[in-house]
């Protein structure tokens, strides 16, 4: 099973050395990390939803990276967890970093500032409605997609109001 003690972290993540996303479904296949059997793939981008990505990448040079995004950091390298769109966004915007909730498993991190349940919100703009710190670590999600939970999290979209492509892209939302 590998690795299992980890503290998380406040981080400004270098992008490049962002190599893939976890994959807790072995099934999935791919290579297979320290921490809990799990694997990885190179391609975190989805290529989904153009018209939001295009809006996130323009609030992005806008105002920057509104909330971090999920990474565990591993004996293999750095991996996503939570965040594949800021993250796409971040890299066509030429950024160098992305702010980052890290699952710090190697101590990579351990100079950044500490996470902990009393202090997780006031890393975000937009707080979202799931967080939760489990035994592997950290875990957000604003609960965009209709199938994914059962709730909505306007939180997810609050940097998006008003915005024409929620219409074709998020129908499910109500008021879009």
């Amino acid at each position: 099973m590998g690795t299992t003690s980890f503290e998380v972290r406040y981080a400004q993540v270098p992008v490049e050395g962002i190599k893939g996303r976890i994959i807790r479904n072995s099934n999935y296949g791919g290579p297979t990390l320290s921490i809990y059997g799990w694997t990885w793939r190179p391609d975190i981008s989805t290529h989904r939803k153009p018209m939001f990505q295009e809006a996130l990448l323009e609030s992005i040079r806008r105002e920057g990276v509104r909330n971090p995004v999920v990474i565990y950091a591993t004996v293999e390298g750095d991996f996503l967890s939570f965040g594949g769109s800021r993250l796409r966004a971040v890299r066509e915007a030429g950024l160098e970093s992305i702010p980052a909730l890290v699952n710090d498993y190697v101590e990579r991190y351990a100079e950044c500032p500490l996470v902990t349940s009393e202090t997780v919100e006031s890393f975000f703009t937009d707080i979202p409605e799931y967080i939760e710190f489990t035994p592997t670590g950290v875990e957000t999600h604003y609960s965009l997609e209709r199938n994914r939970r059962n709730t909505y999290d306007p939180a997810g979209m609050a940097w998006a109001a008003g915005q024409e492509f929620i219409k074709h892209e998020f129908s499910w939302i109500e008021g879009a």
